[in-house]
């Protein structure tokens, strides 16, 4: 045999074996090892990645970007100067038209989406081609049990899994190569109203997630699971049960049926070790006088130690709440003037500064029209307009200002590291209430309502100085603001509405740049990656989830059309 022919045979064996190595995992033998071998995972989210999120300006990994929940892109491609060659790239549609409240995360220039009826998608981030798509059986009869549509609001990444919580009250992990299901744990149960519609958290190995229900009267928990087994942790219940610190604030035995659901995601202190879960509104939703006290830990922000679950502290925004003012809203961590606070917009229609490590208040100013609070007491405590603004059994209390969606809904407010402004979609109604004595049913609503009533108004996003709760500029609308906010080093502002316009503006001023119109509403948020080096920003679409503004949608139809998906913008050519 020739050289030439024994050196192509060479370059034959090495190519086999170099094909073989893609298969399987490699093993060879090196001089004292009897093992030598590499697992290789595409795409694997390490602890590092996560903790680092906030200096990695290329990926979307936490439900606000960073543990802080910032919802700031430091990526500038798209700016100021360029943004009229805003463009979409490529966009996916849902199948389905009930609500979108999700959102895009982004790894390595893959993009992976929810929606609703809990699919997922694994996309690559520059055309949109479909890595794989999983698609989960629901029980026939979770629906009557689910308060605020089929919503969900995205995915946690970790190591080499998706993980999904379900309507059905399980959590799904999934291998974020392939989509398949590597284990799926039932964690509560959805005949009792427990659901999920949150996003995950992904923290020191394990996946952290709070039960929604409280409009039927469940009681409401935070439960973390290994990330590599799906045992469970630890689970933390936010109504205390009799005897417990907390439990002398509800009447009777009305602890049982206290709500205290807590279904959008928390956000994550290293320094401190501490994670700040929000927690939502008491039931029965408008019947205070059957819970007597302050009702805790409802519409609170809980500062609990991440590896037990135990809290450490707290800070209550509405006491004793007649008004179903949910007190779930994100939690945003920010060093503002030398302080470390946590910045919340909450639904009783006020922003607040809380000192997050003692749970002290800084500020609180109105989002809007308030007239539900006379003034204030220590620590920012309420003093309740009464008898006034009471909603009682005997009449219908008129013009309570804001209305249950809020001041703000659980779309996310965005706080800049550039401007240091927060910005903030606001609802300005009002609304008429009439309580009514309701026993609590397993698995029925637990409203304690007579009449639900919503007032004309409209909306707005509004920049606030978050050093002292100025308020800077602000944007108008005919509509109330549905759609999450995103800022970024560009200098934008985006955010959408109910008519179907995503938005960029100034970040510094709120003059409108950009608008483009997807043709339905938007209930969901913006998120900015890169991918092939070039920046993107992405928003889910859809109109719908829970409230009262959607009741009003039976109007809009006339005109518009449902529809879900998820539009991608980048620079033209």
């Amino acid at each position: 045999m020739t050289r030439k022919s024994l050196w192509s045979l060479a370059l034959l064996a090495s190519a086999v074996v170099a094909f073989v190595a893609t298969l399987v995992p490699m093993t060879v033998s090196a001089q004292g090892v009897d093992t030598l071998e590499a697992i290789i995972k595409p795409n694997y989210v390490t602890d590092a990645n996560l903790m680092a999120a906030a200096q990695d300006p290329n990926n979307w990994l936490h439900y606000g970007r960073d543990y802080a929940g910032t919802r700031y892109s430091p990526l500038a491609e798209i700016n100021g100067t360029n943004i009229k060659k805003l463009v979409p790239k490529w966009n996916l549609s849902f199948g389905v038209l009930e609500g979108q409240d999700s959102q895009a995360v982004a790894y390595n220039g893959v993009v992976f989406v929810t929606s609703s009826f809990n699919k997922v998608w694994a996309l690559d981030g520059t055309n949109g081609k479909v890595l794989w798509k999983y698609e989960r059986e629901l029980p026939g009869d979770v629906y009557p049990h689910l308060c605020c549509d089929v919503v969900n609001r995205g995915v946690a990444l970790y190591k080499d899994k998706v993980y999904l919580a379900t309507l059905d009250s399980h959590i799904v992990a999934l291998d974020n190569a392939t989509g398949k299901v590597v284990w799926d744990k039932q964690v509560g149960d959805y005949t009792y109203s427990e659901s999920f519609t949150t996003m995950p958290l992904a923290l020191h190995g394990k996946i952290i997630a709070g039960t929604a229900g409280a409009e039927y009267g469940v009681r409401g928990w935070i439960v973390a699971l290994d990330a590599d087994s799906g045992n469970q942790v630890w689970k933390t219940y936010t109504i205390p049960a009799a005897g417990e610190p907390g439990s002398e604030t509800w009447g009777g035995e009305s602890y049982k049926y206290g709500g205290g659901s807590a279904w959008i995601t928390g956000s994550y202190d290293p320094e401190n070790n501490t994670l700040y879960y929000p927690v939502g509104n008491p039931g029965p939703d408008f019947d205070r006088h059957v819970r007597p006290g302050d009702n805790l830990f409802t519409n609170t922000t809980l500062a609990l130690d991440p590896d037990t679950g135990k809290m450490k502290f707290y800070f209550q925004y509405t006491p004793n709440d007649p008004y179903d003012y949910d007190g779930v809203n994100e939690v945003v961590l920010a060093d503002v003037a030398g302080r470390k606070v946590w910045l919340h917009g909450d639904r009783n229609g006020h922003l607040y500064s809380v000192d997050r490590t003692n749970g002290k208040c800084v500020w609180v100013v109105p989002l809007g029209r308030v007239n539900w609070v006379k003034s204030w007491g220590p620590n920012c405590r309420p003093i309740m307009n009464w008898p006034e603004k009471d909603v009682v059994y005997d009449k219908v209390t008129q013009d309570i200002a804001p209305t249950l969606d809020g001041g703000k809904e659980w779309h996310p407010i965005s706080y800049s590291l550039r401007t240091k402004l927060v910005y903030v979609p606001v609802y300005d109604f009002s609304m008429d209430l009439q309580a009514k004595k309701m026993e609590w049913k397993r698995g029925e609503w637990y409203l304690g309502a007579k009449v639900i009533r919503l007032n004309p108004g409209s909306g707005a996003t509004k920049a606030f100085d978050a050093a002292t709760g100025k308020l800077v500029w602000s944007r108008p609308q005919s509509t109330p603001g549905t759609g999450g906010v995103l800022s970024t080093g560009g200098g934008l502002v985006f955010f959408g509405d109910p008519e179907g316009l995503f938005t960029a503006v100034r970040d510094d001023t709120g003059e409108t740049l950009w608008q483009y119109n997807v043709g339905t509403g938007i209930h969901g948020n913006p998120t900015s990656f890169t991918a092939g080096g070039h920046q993107y920003v992405a928003v889910v679409v859809g109109p719908g989830g829970g409230g009262i503004w959607p009741l009003y949608y039976s109007e809009w139809y006339k005109k518009q059309s449902k529809g879900g998906g998820l539009f991608v913008f980048g620079l033209s050519e």
